[in-house]
């Protein structure tokens, strides 16, 4: 395993990662609000339907080893970003993948962990023929700037309706939609 950002490593996530991937997204929702809206299954949260891979960054590959970030990627049908995704790419549904669930322990910043994982995913979705795709809320400034600094381009604004997610009746999420750089 790759092992670097002073001593973190990337690795696969694995079923037995879940709740410390859950105590991630407490420390993350409760310092920069993300998730905006706490969902009622948080382990499913981060496994959501669609996912086709992901990743956890540990901060060693022994025993004692402490989970401090975590991405996915799913598929594309269905997602609010698919529609400027396929209007700036050309591409069908098929050839495009979701980063999703991007998460870094406030305690665990400034050392590349969000960086490390955004491109591990990027390059998975290369490697499978694929673009990636993301939304971040408009109000976040921090992984906009990630995302640019790594080449993804903004496409657009979208908004998310959760009145069908069980979050009760709160005001939909506006977002940015970012598209990863072309492969190679």
């Amino acid at each position: 395993m790759p092992k670097d950002n002073d001593g973190v490593i990337i690795r696969a996530k694995l079923a037995t990662d879940d709740d410390a991937c859950v105590a991630v997204m407490e420390r993350t929702h409760a310092v920069d609000g993300y998730p905006r809206y706490w969902p009622a299954k948080p382990a499913k949260f981060l496994r959501a339907q669609g996912e086709t891979d992901a990743w956890v960054a540990a901060d060693d590959d022994g025993p004692e080893s402490r989970v401090v970030g975590q991405v996915a990627l799913h598929r594309a049908e269905g997602e609010p970003v698919l529609a400027l995704a396929q209007e700036a790419t050309g591409l069908p549904a098929a050839r495009l993948t979701v980063l999703a669930r991007l998460l870094v322990h406030p305690d665990a910043r400034g050392r590349g962990v969000g960086r490390a994982l955004v491109r591990t995913a990027t390059e998975r979705a290369h490697a499978s023929g694929r673009r990636a795709v993301l939304d971040v809320l408009q109000s976040t400034t921090g992984p906009a700037r990630l995302y640019e600094s790594e080449g993804w381009t903004r496409l657009g604004p979208t908004s998310l309706d959760l009145s069908g997610f069980g979050y009760g009746d709160v005001p939909p999420l506006q977002l940015w939609v970012y598209l990863s750089p072309a492969p190679g």
